[in-house]
């Protein structure tokens, strides 16, 4: 885990087994269709399935909710391949490099397990999380028509994107990423 010494620290931990109720409300925070705990913990249980959990070092009254947990990410490895599941910040720490470094942390411990690309999908409206995929290598690959459904029932489409971890990875890891 990262040192969490200065105020905006960020830690960055893999979920353990007494951090599946800290996960659930931290997915729940961040989607309108939000995982139940069943579904995390069955994700968590898949072969080449593993969580992290951000944590923010961060001052005044919000320091014990952002030690609880800023943020998440949730991946899946299958032999030389990866999926970032789903990633995602509690609105109260967004805009703070959580979801960087979320995402840094995933795309190392995915290629330290073999896999040697990474894929994901990401709302077409989701221009931020797109301008954060493109930093760190992705591209997009494909689109998948009407694939999510909001709370109000309208679909959105997605972009389906890749990244080559072994040419990507070097280029911005460092030891402040370690998970």
């Amino acid at each position: 885990m990262l040192g969490l010494r200065r105020p905006g620290a960020i830690g960055v931990k893999a979920v353990g087994p007494f951090d599946l109720g800290r996960l659930t409300r931290l997915h729940r925070s961040c989607f309108e269709d939000s995982w139940s705990r069943s579904d995390l913990a069955h994700l968590l249980a898949l072969p080449g399935g593993f969580g992290l959990i951000a944590r923010l070092q961060d001052g005044g009254l919000a320091s014990l909710e952002a030690l609880r947990g800023a943020g998440f990410s949730l991946c899946r490895v299958v032999r030389d391949e990866s999926e970032l599941l789903s990633i995602g910040v509690a609105p109260g720490f967004r805009r703070r490099g959580v979801a960087t470094s979320l995402l840094r942390a995933s795309m190392r411990r995915c290629h330290e397990w073999g896999a040697g690309v990474m894929f994901l999908e990401v709302a077409v409206d989701n221009v931020s999380a797109q301008r954060l995929y493109k930093v760190h290598g992705f591209e997009q690959v494909g689109r998948r028509p009407d694939y999510y459904q909001r709370a109000n029932g309208e679909r959105v489409s997605a972009y389906t994107m890749r990244c080559d971890l072994t040419q990507h990875l070097p280029a911005w890891i460092d030891d402040r990423d370690m998970a």
